[in-house]
């Protein structure tokens, strides 16, 4: 062998060795302190902003955030300089230290956010600040993340992508943002059609359809039941993702696994219960989220409201609160959009109370109502969501047909059609006979139906911050015949976005066979991208409902994210 070719292989071994030697050197580690809040009234964000800092700086295998009891050791302490967090990350027992402000001026209606990062090894610090309104906190949070990924941790392809924003023409910016996937028909957003091999199409007019093995679609083994939603997320406590789905009264957890859901749980609540919605959310904030499974007890007669809140230990289900009389479920609301407990009790003429839905608190070992939402009359806890607008928000409700209808925040109305979105057969049953007429059994000719509705999903898929709104989109010839059919041979998602007039198209998936009965956007696979997640339930027929079974299908989604 030749002194060069020598050489060169030897440059090459280095080459291959420098990598494999960061990996087995382990991920470095940082922490996100609880952000010092100047404003009385809005203490709650001191951990509201720490979440997703801390999810946002998130790199596996290179930077990963320590674990929730850790960072107690800080004891409350908060660092003035560079010398006071070098003594935290000592107690702590990390690499990184981030510190923010939420500095509110203007009578709270202006937020001066500063973030602060220390480096423990190189003895270094870095900050910087950006002041937006109210509203405009969490875009905020996610820019100045972004720019710790970029100017501190070095993370590759990053400065890439923020030269590219740099250069972004300005008439882009209200186009929504299309995630890259050959299952995805893009609508009028300015960009590109793509075929399913991935470059553009022959004819921007030709549909392509695509099939089972089409690259960035995965589809789970069929489930044995029927299902009526479902929740995904981190409720082990190991920063995997797993999944809820919920039966009509069983609910079944599974992760993902060599390709297919292993089921690791179940835990049936009781024949008299039938459930409208499961969430999940971290109640008590030690990084491990609750299970929050929402529905009716006696659906078929006196229909109260009943949810159960439980924490997954062990590979079982356990009450983590009594169950509740009352609607519960996870919504994203202003100013911080951040996953939220809401509630509503029943109301005396109707399955909701006229005073509306509330934004509650977990403390002292039980919920507590703590503010009131301002809400359009016709919304309740299921069927409305937050679009974030700039520095405002339009609040989009789907009435009892599943029209879909915008608001302002002052709740005047600017938006409404006459499709059906997010419709699915889970109802309950409205007794229209006044009280003190109940004379032991129900008269059907005095009774109706409530169906509630699939969530929206509020998403912005780009650091610009454009939302758009994720729902199902009904499709059916029966459904254009009779307001109220609710059983669905196939959907499609779609992504509207507000375009300053009404809501747009920004994309939509391929035809769906199946019935839609909920949405999530998580990492279910663990690989470091969120996907689209779809629960389903396979359409025998118009009567074949007790041999419907439960499918998860899943959209990789090629962002800037």
């Amino acid at each position: 062998m030749s002194l060069k070719r020598l050489s060169a292989l030897i440059l090459l071994c280095l080459a291959l060795a420098v990598p494999a030697l960061a990996l087995a050197q382990g991920a470095r580690t940082y922490a996100v302190l609880p952000f010092k809040v100047t404003s009385d009234k809005f203490q709650y964000l001191s951990k509201g902003a720490q979440a997703p800092v801390s999810n946002r700086l998130n790199w596996l295998g290179y930077f990963e955030p320590v674990e929730a009891d850790k960072i107690a050791r800080a004891a409350g302490r908060f660092p003035a300089n560079l010398n006071e967090a070098q003594s935290i990350m000592a107690a702590i027992g990390t690499d990184f230290l981030v510190a923010g402000v939420l500095d509110f001026q203007d009578g709270d209606k202006q937020v001066n956010i500063t973030l602060n990062v220390y480096d423990r090894i190189k003895a270094q610090s870095w900050n910087k600040s950006s002041k937006v309104p109210l509203e405009g906190l969490l875009p905020a949070l996610e820019r100045l993340s972004n720019d710790v990924r970029t100017e501190v941790f070095k993370r590759p392809g990053e400065d890439a992508k923020a030269t590219e924003r740099k250069e972004a023409r300005k008439d882009m910016q209200s186009k929504a943002p299309v995630p890259r996937n050959a299952d995805f028909v893009t609508g009028d957003t300015g960009e590109a059609p793509m075929g399913t091999a991935g470059g553009p199409v022959m004819n921007p007019q030709f549909r392509y359809e695509g099939g089972a093995e089409t690259p960035g679609r995965w589809q789970s083994q069929s489930l044995r039941f029927a299902s009526v939603s479902m929740a995904a997320g981190d409720f082990v406590g190991d920063k995997k993702t797993r999944i809820i789905v919920a039966g009509v009264n069983t609910l079944y957890a599974y992760e993902f696994f060599q390709n297919t859901l292993k089921p690791i749980g179940e835990h049936k609540l009781g024949m008299r219960i039938k459930l409208l919605r499961v969430s999940i959310l971290d109640l008590d904030r030690d990084g491990k989220a609750e299970i929050i499974a929402s529905g009716l007890d006696d659906p078929d007669g006196n229909a109260e409201p009943r949810t159960f809140v439980l924490s997954f230990n062990n590979g079982k289900f356990e009450n983590f609160l009594p169950p509740q009389k009352q609607y519960l479920s996870v919504v994203r609301i202003p100013p911080t959009y951040q996953p939220t407990l809401l509630g509503q009790i029943k109301g005396s003429h109707g399955p909701f109370d006229e005073a509306g839905v509330s934004e509650m608190l977990y403390q002292d070992g039980k919920l507590q109502p703590v503010r009131r939402l301002h809400l359009p009359s016709i919304a309740n806890l299921f069927n409305f969501a937050y679009l974030p607008d700039g520095s405002n928000f339009k609040i989009v409700v789907l009435n009892e047909y599943n029209y879909m209808k915008a608001f302002t925040q002052d709740l005047e109305p600017q938006f409404s059609q006459e499709e059906g979105y997010n419709s699915s057969n889970n109802y309950i049953i409205v007794d229209e006979r006044l009280p003190g007429m109940d004379m032991g059994k129900r008269d059907t000719g005095v009774e109706d139906f409530y169906y509630v509705p699939i969530r929206m999903l509020p998403v912005a898929f780009d650091s610009r911050g454009k939302y758009e709104l994720l729902v199902n989109k009904d499709i059916s010839v029966a459904a254009q015949v009779f307001k109220k059919f609710r059983r669905f041979s196939q959907g499609e998602v779609h992504s509207l976005f507000w375009d300053g007039v009404g809501m747009s198209l920004a994309w939509k998936t391929r035809r769906i066979k199946g019935t839609v009965v909920d949405l999530a956007l998580e990492d279910l696979k663990n690989e470091g991208k969120k996907q689209l997640v779809v629960c389903l339930n396979t359409y025998s027929g118009a009567i074949g409902a007790s041999s419907e079974k439960t499918v998860i299908v899943t959209y990789d989604l090629n962002t800037d994210q």
